[in-house]
């Protein structure tokens, strides 16, 4: 069995997949927090696991993904004490399997390069992929005909949006996050909802219609997958379809780990 791990801004996501083919057996959250320590974070996981009925003694294989540079090493450290080896991290000198075409392809976050491992496996060629990432930040990352990376559009997500109208301003209060469908807001709550959920909604439109146009085909033509805490309620004012995958970036953890296995 293989575990991996996802360490985002705001939640580490933690996935176990049988080691045959990608199938995710169990999934859980927990809140991403600097201030805690490898042991924390080992009780964490072996506790939920317990309630799960996860047999931890099944593991073989190990992989994480990070956002979060304080945290890489305790997670690291973590799991090594879980498994008793240490997890790959993805980073320079792992095989994503797909080609990164940036600049420079060390900056690329390594739930980026998963989510992209997790679509390319799924269809490699022939088609056009953009991929949303929407949640603390929204990502929106662009894949060519060839299944190769070629760049993406990074803006603030709807936490960060939030948290920004609230703390930068003396009269705007700080409100829940909640999705609407109107764009004239009545009062300062849905005015708020308003521009930061439809506005994502509007801006994810616009990459969308300027990357089909920077990588030569139709909006239409597009191949379109949406992930992250906000990607249901953003997607759901954009004008396109998407295919959502909640679990996008733990699959395509297990799509990197399998090309970096010893044969």
């Amino acid at each position: 069995m293989l575990i991996a791990v996802n360490i985002g801004n705001s939640v580490i996501s933690v996935g176990f997949f049988k080691n045959i083919e990608c199938s995710l057996v169990s999934s859980f959250k927990l809140s991403t927090d600097i201030k805690k320590t490898s042991d924390e974070y080992l009780a964490s996981i072996e506790e939920i696991c317990s309630v799960k009925k996860i047999d931890l003694k099944n593991i073989s294989g190990a992989i994480i993904s990070s956002v979060v540079p304080q945290l890489t090493e305790k997670i690291k450290n973590t799991l090594t004490e879980l498994c008793g080896f240490e997890p790959t991290v993805v980073g320079p000198g792992v095989k994503t399997g797909f080609r990164i075409k940036i600049d420079n392809p060390s900056e690329l976050g390594g739930d980026m390069v998963a989510n992209a491992a997790a679509a390319i496996s799924k269809e490699a060629a022939g088609r056009c992929t953009v991929i949303a990432d929407l949640g603390a930040v929204n990502t929106v990352s662009a894949i060519n005909e060839k299944g190769e990376y070629v760049g993406c559009s990074i803006f603030p997500g709807v936490p960060m949006s939030l948290e920004a109208l609230h703390g930068n301003t003396a009269q705007l209060p700080n409100v829940n996050a909640s999705s609407t469908s109107k764009a004239i807001g009545k009062n300062s709550q849905s005015s708020i909802c308003s521009g930061v959920f439809l506005g994502s909604a509007f801006a994810l439109d616009g990459f969308i219609r300027a990357f089909a146009l920077e990588m030569g085909c139709k909006a239409e033509q597009l191949r379109l997958i949406s992930t992250g805490e906000f990607a249901k309620t953003v997607t759901k004012s954009s004008e396109y379809k998407f295919e959502y995958d909640g679990e996008l970036t733990l699959k395509g953890l297990y799509c990197i780990y399998k090309n970096n296995i010893k044969e």
